[in-house]
């Protein structure tokens, strides 16, 4: 707990479409050697919060003195952090180019940063490998444009959920009655098919994919569909009394099970999801 001697200087919240809440709760925020010999020898705090950390002050110097006796005495005008991610398949389920290496990088000095809760936009930097997923800079002049204010400083990183393919692939492995099967619409998602395929197991599927629009992956399901076999020719969006829920509420994808397709627009992210019958 910080003591209330302590003055909080900055925040870093990250937010993400992904989780309910849009907390970015997976991301670590870690001082590199430089930064944290800085904050132990002069003064700062950092407090870790469930989406990012603040920074707070205690020293007896104004803290626009002490950023300028910082950078007289080290050279280094900014706070650097290492980003990590406790979730391995943060890469898969953020909206990053498909099949990215590299790193995040976010800079207080990008000129497409935007003010108030000031965004910051990052920079991808392509790496065949690196330990950490990002790094963010925070620049001792970016911060003195605030340190006025009654209000200390917060920066924030957004991303966005991933959108995919979804494709349900139905085994029908007990012979289930399907004359007419179908997956249920909701809005204007609509699944195409089926299709018979032959999926890697050497197994019969019935192929449903949601060709029209690609949908959000997310933590929590934010659509339900159901598997429903149609008695009947009306079509999905008419009322049809004589339609059989076969599986109420299909599930979900699984975040760590995406694959590439190839179509007319290039590569795209596909969800592939096996129900047995």
């Amino acid at each position: 707990m910080i003591q209330s001697k302590f003055m909080k200087i900055f925040s870093v919240l990250a937010y993400h479409t992904f989780f309910d809440n849009n907390k970015c709760n997976c991301l670590h925020f870690i001082p590199d050697n430089k930064t944290e010999n800085i904050l132990q020898k002069s003064g700062f705090r950092i407090n870790t919060v469930s989406n990012g950390f603040e920074v707070f002050y205690s020293a007896a110097a104004p803290i626009i003195n002490m950023l300028d006796h910082i950078y007289k005495t080290t050279s280094q005008d900014y706070f650097e952090f290492n980003i990590k991610s406790s979730n391995q398949n943060f890469v898969l389920f953020t909206a990053l180019p498909i099949n990215w290496l590299g790193q995040i990088i976010y800079s207080s000095q990008n000129s497409k940063n935007n003010n108030g809760n000031i965004d910051l936009i990052e920079t991808l930097e392509t790496k065949e490998s690196n330990p950490f997923l990002g790094q963010l800079k925070i620049y001792f002049e970016d911060l003195k444009k605030y340190l006025n204010n009654p209000d200390s400083v917060v920066y924030e990183i957004n991303f966005k959920a991933r959108e995919t393919q979804w494709q349900y692939y139905i085994i029908n492995k007990n012979a289930v009655l399907l004359n007419n099967p179908a997956i249920t619409e909701k809005g204007n998602i609509q699944f195409e098919g089926p299709d018979e395929v032959t999926i890697q197991t050497g197994e019969q599927a019935l192929l449903f994919t949601s060709t029209n629009k690609q949908m959000a992956l997310s933590e929590k399901p934010k659509y339900k569909f159901d598997l429903i076999n149609i008695n009947g020719t009306k079509e999905l969006n008419q009322k049809n009394t004589n339609s059989k829920i076969i599986i109420k509420s299909l599930p979900i994808p699984d975040v760590s099970r995406m694959k590439v397709i190839q179509n007319s627009q290039g590569s795209q992210a596909a969800s592939p999801m096996y129900i047995y019958l």
